[in-house]
Formats: structure tokens, C-alpha cells, sequence
């Protein structure tokens, strides 16, 4: 998987994962500024998708990279 496709193994989850994360926590910045509180639980899961479909993102960059890195290394030798 990180050699044959990692761009669409993990970049375009990442991608999903961290728009969905974005979303929410753009409610939750709607609803704390309409005078609402906002729960600790719903905030720390807005940042781990968030920071995980980032992490995931540059992660199929990365690996995109060195798997491309890798295949012109054994083709030139």
C-alpha cells in the first residue's frame, strides 16, 4: 500500500478526515461565539481529525515521493 497507491490510500482520507474536522470545529466556533459552551469532548475529537487528516495528508505526500524516488533508483541502475 505505501508502495503501489499511497496518494490515494492515505492522502484523500486525510484529506476527508480533516475537512470533516474543520466543519466541526467551524461549528463549534458558530456556536461559542452565538453564546453557546462547547463540550470537551466534541472539541478534542475536532482536533484529532483535524490533526490526524493532516498527518495522514502529508503522509501520502511523503510517501508518493519516496515511492517514486525508489522506482527511478531501480530503473536507472
Amino acid at each position: 500500500m505505501e508502495i503501489n497507491k499511497p496518494l490515494y490510500s492515505f492522502t484523500l482520507p486525510g484529506f476527508i478526515l480533516g475537512a470533516g474536522g474543520l466543519y466541526m470545529g467551524l461549528n463549534l466556533l458558530q456556536t461559542f461565539y452565538l453564546g453557546g459552551s462547547s463540550n470537551f469532548g466534541s472539541t478534542v475529537l475536532m482536533a484529532l481529525l483535524t490533526l490526524g487528516g493532516i498527518f495522514m495528508a502529508f503522509m501520502g505526500i511523503l510517501l508518493h515521493l519516496i515511492a517514486g524516488l525508489i522506482s527511478y533508483t531501480a530503473n536507472k541502475s
